[in-house]
C-alpha cells in the first residue's frame, strides 16, 4: 500500500511542475488533464484498498480452516478420510490415532505433527512436509507420490509405504521388493509378508515380527538384535549368512532350509525352532546334529557385541 502510494505521488509530482512550462491556454488543458488524472488515481488507490481487503479476508478464512481441521483432528481417533487437506500449514497437530485414509495432504506442512497410531493408509503425501513428524504406530500402504514428500533422516518411501522406526506394517504384502539397508526397528510387522525379498543389512531392532513371512528372502547382515521378536516366524530357505541375532527371540520359528553361515545367535531364543536342512553358523548341518543347531553356534570374532 506505501508503496502504490509512493507511485502517485511521484507522477503527480513530475505532472504539476510541467504545467508551469506551459501558455496560458495550454496550462489550463493541463490543469484539466491533471484533475482526471489525479481522479484516477484516486480511483485506483481505492481498487487497491479494496484488492488488499479481500486478500486479508482470504488468508483468515484459510487461517480459520486450519484452525477448525487441527480442532477436528485432535478429537481422539478423528474420521478425516478421503479429505482435501493441501497446501495446509498443519505443524504441531496432534494426530493421534486419526482416521486419516485416502487424505489428500499434497504441498500440506506437516512438520512435528504428531501422528503416533494414525491410520494414513492411501495418504496423496505428495511434498508433504513430515520432518520431526511423530510416526510411532502408523499404519501406511499405498501411499500416493510419498516418494517426493520431505522426510527426517533415517525414513525411507519406497513402493508407497512409509518406513520409520516404530511405523505399524502388519499383514502388508512386502514381498520380493528390495528392501536393503532400510530401517525398520522398533516397528510392528506382525505378519507381514517379507518373503523372496532383498534385505541386505535391513534394521529390525526391537521389531515385532511375530508370525512374519521370510521365506526365500536374503538377510544377510541383518540386524533383528536386542529384543528382535521372532516367534513364529517363517525363515524357510532364507538367506541368514551374517545375520545378527544377538539376544532376539526365535521361540517356534521355522528355520528349514536356512542358512545361518556365520550368524550371530548369542543370548538368543531357540526355543522349540524348527530346523530341517538348516545350514549351522559353524558351516555344519543340523541334520548332522540330531535336527538341530543349537550346539553348533559360533562366537563371531566379526561382531564382539551388538
Amino acid at each position: 500500500m506505501v508503496r502504490n502510494t509512493a507511485l502517485m505521488l511521484t507522477v503527480l509530482f513530475v505532472m504539476f511542475p510541467l504545467s508551469g512550462c506551459l501558455s496560458n491556454g495550454d496550462n489550463g488543458d493541463m490543469d484539466g488533464e491533471n484533475a482526471d488524472l489525479l481522479d484516477a488515481l484516486v480511483l485506483l488507490e481505492g481498487q487497491i484498498e479494496n484488492k488488499n481487503r479481500q486478500i486479508e479476508s482470504l488468508e483468515g478464512i484459510q487461517r480459520d480452516y486450519e484452525r477448525d481441521v487441527a480442532l477436528m483432528a485432535e478429537m481422539y481417533r478423528t474420521n478425516l478420510s478421503d479429505r482435501v487437506l493441501t497446501g495446509l500449514n498443519l505443524s504441531g497437530v496432534d494426530l493421534t490415532h486419526a482416521i486419516l485414509r485416502g487424505v489428500n495432504f499434497s504441498h500440506t506442512n506437516l512438520n512435528e505433527a504428531d501422528l503416533t497410531g494414525a491410520d494414513l493408509r492411501f495418504a496423496n503425501l505428495n511434498h508433504t512436509d513430515l520432518r520431526g513428524a511423530v510416526l510411532t504406530g502408523v499404519k501406511t500402504e499405498g501411499l500416493v507420490d510419498c516418494e517426493t514428500s520431505l522426510l527426517s533422516s533415517g525414513t525411507f518411501c519406497r513402493y508407497g509405504v512409509l518406513v520409520s522406526t516404530g511405523v505399524d506394517l502388519s499383514g502388508i504384502d512386502l514381498s520380493g521388493l528390495d528392501l536393503s539397508e532400510m530401517n525398520f526397528h522398533d516397528g510392528t510387522y506382525v505378519g507381514t509378508n517379507f518373503s523372496q525379498g532383498i534385505l541386505y543389512g535391513a534394521y529390525f531392532y526391537g521389531a515385532n515380527l511375530e508370525n512374519a513371512v521370510f521365506d526365500g528372502a536374503n538377510l544377510n547382515g541383518a540386524y533383528f538384535t536386542y529384543g528382535g521378536r521372532l516367534t513364529n516366524a517363517s525363515l524357510v530357505d532364507a538367506n541368514l549368512r551374517y545375520t545378527h541375532f544377538y539376544k532376539a527371540d526365535l521361540a517356534g520359528a521355522n528355520l528349514t532350509g536356512a542358512d545361518l553361515t556365520d550368524a550371530d545367535l548369542r543370548q538368543a531364543s531357540l526355543d522349540n525352532v524348527i530346523w530341517g536342512h538348516t545350514i549351522c553358523p559353524d558351516g555344519t548341518v543340523s541334520d548332522d546334529h540330531g535336527g538341530t543347531c543349537e550346539d553348533n553356534l559360533i562366537e563371531p570374532v566379526q561382531y564382539p557385541d551388538e
